[in-house]
Parts: C-alpha cells; sequence; structure tokens
C-alpha cells in the first residue's frame, strides 16, 4: 500500500505523531510531506500553495491512501492536483479552532479565526474517515461546527454535521515508550524538607497559561517552599513577557531555584529531565490530549493539572486543581494541593498504559486497512 502522509503544522506532537506512525508499519510504503511550524494563519491557508509549486510531481504519484493533519487543505489540494481526488482521505485531528483561547483582537466571536475553521470544515466533508485525539477535542469541534453553521448570514442546513459525527473516532497519539517507572522515595514516603522538581513542558505561547505560571511562581516564592522550576518547551520568534518576569521571580527568591529553562534540543537530555523531575505542572487554556504531560508522567512525574481541557478525561479529581478565577485565585489553589501532598502522601503514579503503541497499534492498522 502507498500512502501520502501531510503534516501542513509540523508542531512536536505532529511530528512526534506522524514519525511513530511510520515506523511502526514499515510495511507501507510512505510518502511523508511537513512544512515548518511558523505563521499558522498563512500556513493552514497557504499549504496547498506551498505544496502545489514545490512538490507537485511529488503528489501527482499513485497513492492508495491519504493520511493528513486536520491543518491541511486537503480539499483544495485534492482540486489542485486531480489524480488526488478519488483517493480516500483519513483525517487526523491533534486539535480544533473553535475552542482555542482567541486574544482580545478578535471581536466578532462568531466568525472569529474564521479561515482554519473552514478549512476543517471542507476537510470533514471530502473525509473518510476522521479522528480525534481524545473526546474533548471531538465534542469541542462537533459543537464549533454546529455553531458556527447556526451564525451564517445565509441559511445552511446543519444536518449534515451528523454525517460528519458518523465518520469520527477516538484514536490518542500512541506514546513512543512506556517503560515501568519507579516513583522516588519523596513521592512515596512524603519528605516536607526536600526541594520538589517541578518541570512545565509546554509551547511558550500565551494559549498555554504563562500569566498563571508567573502567579504560582510568584506565591510559592512568597510560601518559602523549597521548589526547583524546570520550564521548558518549544519556544518562537516571540514569547509571553510572562516568561522573562518568572525567571527573574525564580532568580530573586531565596528558596526557589531555576533548573532547565528554554527548550531542549537533545531527547536524551530532555526525557533525563522528566526523569528527575517529581511533578508535571499545567497551566493550560487549550490541550487537547497533553502529550507533553503524558511523557512527563511516562517518566514517573506526578501529574497536577487544572480541571479542565481533556485533562478529567484522562486523570482523577487527586491531580486536578480548581481552574476558574483569576491567575492569583488560580495560584493559590495550586499551592495548597503542593502543600497537602508535602505534608501528608503523594499520590501514586497514575496508570497511562492505554496510551502505549502496544494498546492502539490495532486500531491504528484497521483504519489503515479500512480505506
Amino acid at each position: 500500500m502507498k500512502i501520502l502522509l501531510l503534516s501542513a503544522y509540523d508542531a512536536h506532537s505532529h511530528r512526534y505523531w506522524r514519525e511513530s506512525l511510520v515506523d511502526q508499519f514499515e510495511q507501507y510504503q510512505w510518502t511523508v510531506l511537513s512544512l515548518p511550524p511558523r505563521f499558522f494563519s498563512y500556513r493552514v491557508r497557504a499549504n496547498p500553495m506551498t505544496w502545489f509549486i514545490e512538490q507537485r510531481p511529488t503528489l501527482s504519484a499513485d497513492y492508495d491512501l491519504i493520511i493528513a493533519t486536520s491543518m491541511v487543505d486537503v480539499a483544495t489540494l485534492k482540486g489542485l492536483i486531480p489524480s488526488l481526488a478519488t483517493i480516500p482521505l483519513w483525517l487526523y485531528c491533534h486539535e480544533n479552532q473553535f475552542s482555542y483561547p482567541l486574544s482580545h483582537h478578535f471581536n466578532d466571536r462568531a466568525f472569529k479565526n474564521l479561515d482554519p475553521k473552514m478549512v476543517f470544515l471542507y476537510n470533514c466533508l471530502v473525509a473518510k474517515k476522521i479522528s480525534f485525539n481524545s473526546e474533548f477535542n471531538r465534542r469541542t469541534a462537533i459543537d464549533g461546527l454546529q455553531t458556527l453553521l447556526k451564525n451564517f448570514p445565509e441559511k445552511i442546513p446543519i444536518s449534515f454535521v451528523d454525517d460528519i459525527m458518523a465518520k469520527t473516532s477516538i484514536l490518542a497519539v500512541p506514546l513512543q515508550t512506556l517503560n515501568a517507572v519507579s516513583q522516588s522515595l519523596m513521592t512515596q514516603q512524603g519528605d516536607k524538607k526536600k526541594t520538589i522538581k517541578i518541570v512545565w513542558n509546554h509551547r511558550w505561547e500565551y494559549d498555554k497559561g504563562p500569566d498563571i505560571l508567573l502567579a504560582i511562581v510568584e506565591q510559592l516564592a512568597e510560601s518559602g517552599q523549597a521548589i526547583e522550576f524546570n520550564v521548558v518547551g518549544q519556544q518562537f520568534r516571540q514569547s509571553p513577557d510572562a516568561f522573562s518576569a518568572i525567571k527573574q521571580t525564580i532568580e530573586r527568591s531565596a528558596t526557589l531555584k531555576l533548573g532547565g529553562w528554554g527548550f531542549i534540543h537533545s531527547k536524551t537530555d530532555y526525557h533525563q529531565l522528566l526523569d528527575e523531575c517529581d511533578v508535571v505542572l499545567s497551566t493550560a487554556l487549550h490541550d487537547f490530549q497533553g502529550l507533553s504531560v503524558l511523557e512527563a508522567v511516562q517518566a514517573g512525574c506526578i501529574p497536577l493539572l487544572p480541571d479542565h481541557l481533556v485533562y478529567p478525561e484522562i486523570f482523577s479529581s487527586a491531580y486536578l486543581y480548581p481552574c476558574g478565577g483569576e491567575p492569583k485565585a488560580i495560584a493559590k489553589e495550586v499551592l495548597e494541593r503542593l502543600c497537602l501532598w508535602r505534608q501528608r502522601q503523594w499520590p501514586s503514579l497514575p496508570d497511562i498504559s492505554h496510551f502505549d503503541w502496544s494498546q492502539l497499534r490495532e486500531q491504528y492498522l484497521a483504519h489503515i486497512k479500512s480505506h
């Protein structure tokens, strides 16, 4: 079988998914095209033009199946390359733009960020199969489609959303490895004096809640808690100002310590850091599977996560903190949870073995074979 695999905005989780997909199914002949994860709005609309100009011979080859992330404008690509028109599409959705926490620049709530939403809609219409990495992702996407259509200035029947829903499934991004991890002495028995090592490992963008992280760091500094903070993750040309304030607050504190800072290019070094940390902290406003959190839990970190987005779907309330209110109120909840764990018993490491490739491989294989 010849498969064309397309990733138009090849961010970390997208690359992680497509590379392991190819590695798992070496019996197939793969052709992979990807584009760098920058200039989001432009990339979502322009990826068919880019590939049409640069990869037309490759796209015009003979394929049995197209697998594409939802940021690929497959509908337009099928129009530009006639030979692709009849090839079945399996659409894989890492995220959707309907629940994205947009900035104040968008005033028209009905049509904000319209281009990627329309690309997603057209993709859903031409796809044979559609997979989401979580139920939270699917629910917000389908609800978002219905709301979008209801707000169009021209009346459009929303009944075809039911047809889209019938093509969907839940299929998580599998973890590449899932080794048994024994928890540290601190997390098993508690240690009120030992420095807790916390890792925050997300994209350095505002949808990952840097203002909340700053409030947490400030309150922990005031509390006198012995904490080592490791703030790592993918960075871009511009990052929210909160990150400089976070670094300054940690460096000025008498009890906080700055560990890892910035993007870690080496996978070995990154996994070593995760192995050494006790807690993985998320302050996300936008997360559909939380792959970076799962990687950290896989390495033995106890998750401390907001009680919304995809997290309640994966983890019990023991690992979730209330996230309503302003950053300072949220930070207070995080501090209280850390103090409670430190003074009493640390929770056990949650079981995430169902995310392992060994558990998901047959489902992926069935999707590929059913083209």
